[in-house]
């Protein structure tokens, strides 16, 4: 009898817990309230309506493109960590789907929206160069590969720009070691940018300030060989006319290599003015001023 009674007791439980259950939203609701929000720029809703999509039916046909939106609403809403995140879990559960090259290249614009032209941290760039690049060599030949080839260049661009404002703050400083080993780095990683252009021009006009003439043509010569269509590769070969300061050589190494040499010379770096403690005012007593 105790048996029956709580056999009994146990399915009452039960009908009354499925009686408080809510019903499950149908998938196609669900799918088409997240996209309707997405249309109405509700990205909050959106995201809201695409994860529950995902938690009540996972294997549903539309879950992977729904990942997508969810990535690309957190992207509108500007929130681009969430975003990037998104992405990274997309790629972990889809590893062999061919938005791969796509998620690559959301990740990539994800990381350059985060960066700001007065950043000293050039990170989020070189994220989004690594990204961008990822595309090139794993995609080649797809639409994709081919957008993140310009952006390639955006990033590269930023980057050098960011080391050319360095070494002009140098040069304006007067402190030639520091500007010059900015210059070696862009000649290095970042010769064929419009950046590094503007910086041989500036270091072609000091050397030749300085009279120092075979520093100041081999950077006008390496302006001409990596920039001959730009205004300032053209006014170079100008200067240099029939002058070449490395005859059937690429100027550039021999232009670092010059850096190089003269790193040991003491006059390139400019020795701060010595502040006396005393004062040189007449009238004034000779000892310390507190």
């Amino acid at each position: 009898m105790r048996r029956s009674r709580l056999a009994l007791c146990l399915v009452v439980i039960c009908a009354a817990c499925a009686g408080n259950r809510k019903p499950l939203v149908p998938a196609d609701q669900l799918w088409t309230q997240g996209n309707e929000a997405m249309n109405d720029e509700a990205y909050d809703l959106a995201v809201e309506r695409y994860k529950k999509l995902l938690d009540s039916y996972p294997f549903d046909p539309n879950a992977e493109e729904a990942e997508l939106k969810i990535a690309q609403a957190y992207f509108n809403l500007q929130h681009y960590p969430e975003a990037i995140a998104s992405l990274g879990d997309f790629e972990r559960m889809h590893p062999t789907s061919d938005n791969l090259p796509e998620i690559e290249y959301r990740r990539g614009m994800a990381y350059l929206a985060q960066h700001r032209s007065s950043d000293r941290d050039q990170q989020n760039v070189k994220n989004a160069l690594e990204s961008f690049r990822n595309i090139v060599e794993r995609y080649p030949g797809t639409p994709w590969a081919s957008r993140a080839e310009l952006r390639v260049r955006e990033c590269r661009e930023e980057l050098a720009s960011h080391d050319a404002d360095i070494a002009a703050f140098y040069l304006h400083r007067g402190s030639l070691r520091a500007a010059e080993s900015r210059l070696r780095g862009l000649l290095t990683d970042y010769p064929e940018t419009d950046a590094t252009a503007r910086s041989l021009d500036s270091f072609a006009r000091m050397y030749a300030a300085r009279d120092e003439p075979e520093e100041a043509n081999l950077a006008l010569a390496t302006l001409v060989k990596y920039h001959p269509e730009n205004p300032l590769g053209i006014d170079a070969a100008q200067k240099l006319g029939s002058l070449d300061p490395s005859p059937g050589q690429d100027p550039l190494p021999m232009l670092v290599a010059r850096i190089d040499e003269m790193r040991t010379q003491a006059d390139r770096e400019k020795v701060p003015k010595t502040v006396s403690a005393y004062s040189d005012r007449p009238g004034m007593p000779s000892g310390p001023r507190y």
